[in-house]
């Protein structure tokens, strides 16, 4: 990164009046809380320091071809046969679903492990849990 963006991407700006200002290089200028800044690369595998990892968001949109071959896939069976689609579209929803449901059940278990004040062999709603 250049060094004269340091104070932008440090957000370190400067009151002149009631106008936010920003330095850059010799110059000051005014700053709008709308403005973004979009830097791209066409490096495959970017490497950047820590310091520039702390002061901006690294988005990677890299396409990988297994993504597009399985979209595609689905465009053709979604086409071709829209049940077999559907189906797959429910089993993936399920998939979801139960996941969280087991996320939420481990957390009930470890609160009730945590809270349980009698034997743990004695607590019924904890081994129902189990």
């Amino acid at each position: 990164m250049d060094p004269v963006l340091d104070n932008l991407l440090n957000k370190s700006f400067i009151t002149v009046g009631r106008n936010l200002c920003v330095r850059i290089g010799d110059k000051e200028l005014e700053y709008n809380k709308n403005f973004r800044l979009f830097i791209t690369t066409r490096m495959g595998n970017p490497h950047y320091t820590p310091e520039v990892s702390t002061k901006v968001a690294v988005v990677n949109f890299t396409v990988k071809e297994s993504g597009l071959e399985e979209q595609c896939l689905g465009i053709v069976i979604k086409a071709e046969q829209p049940t077999l689609e559907n189906t797959k579209n429910d089993v993936i929803t399920k998939i979801a679903i139960n996941k969280a449901t087991i996320l939420k059940l481990e957390d009930d278990i470890l609160m009730m492990l945590s809270e349980s004040k009698v034997n743990l062999l004695e607590n019924v709603a904890l081994i129902d849990s189990l």
